[in-house]
């Protein structure tokens, strides 16, 4: 008796195995498939705020366009459109002061290679559909000598215009000129 008490519990594990291996196989073979956590996570974010296509144009000093890109963006990427950074021939330009804010804007002083900036960014418009930053910088306490170049300043202004939700397979980040396929962030 107790053989056959063992057989039966063998048999029946030998079942319970086969039984997995035949719903396993049964939703691979349907097509299901368990979602990743990095798929999830987007879904639900895309879900509570959507992302939207953005057209950014790089204005010359008369206001045409010189450049153009698209750019998927979410809230939090749109609010940072109107907090461009500096950049000294590729070095950030480290803060110095804390930013003073203004309605539609900020100014602050920071440095790069070694020199002093001031920096300051103003929005013209609706930041929610259709605006334009200017930003600009300029190098402080500049007293050149002789043979000495310029001192540093720069100025642009791009202006920002809501297209609509971002094209299909389009991801928070990505960009593309014109007539392009997107680059992945």
């Amino acid at each position: 008796m107790a053989r056959v008490l063992a057989t039966s519990v063998f048999d029946r594990g030998v079942l319970a195995i086969a039984a997995m291996f035949a719903l396993a196989a049964g939703i691979f073979a349907a097509g299901a498939r368990v979602p990743d956590t990095e798929t999830e996570i987007l879904a639900r974010q895309q879900a509570t705020d959507p992302p939207q296509l953005w057209r950014v144009d790089a204005l010359t000093e008369a206001g045409a366009v010189k450049a153009s890109v698209f750019v998927c963006a979410d809230t939090s990427l749109r609010e940072a459109f109107a907090r461009t950074r500096a950049e000294v021939n590729g070095e950030i330009c480290k803060d110095t002061t804390p930013p003073v804010l203004k309605e539609n804007g900020w100014a602050l002083r920071c440095q790069a290679h070694g020199l002093p900036f001031a920096v300051s960014s103003t929005a013209v418009g609706d930041p929610q559909k259709d605006f334009r930053l200017n930003f600009g910088l300029t190098q402080l306490h500049y007293i050149p000598a002789a043979n000495d170049p310029p001192a540093k300043s720069v100025r642009q202004s791009r202006h920002f215009r809501l297209v609509g939700d971002c094209p299909y397979g389009w991801r928070i980040g990505d960009q593309a000129r014109p007539g392009h396929k997107p680059r992945p962030a």
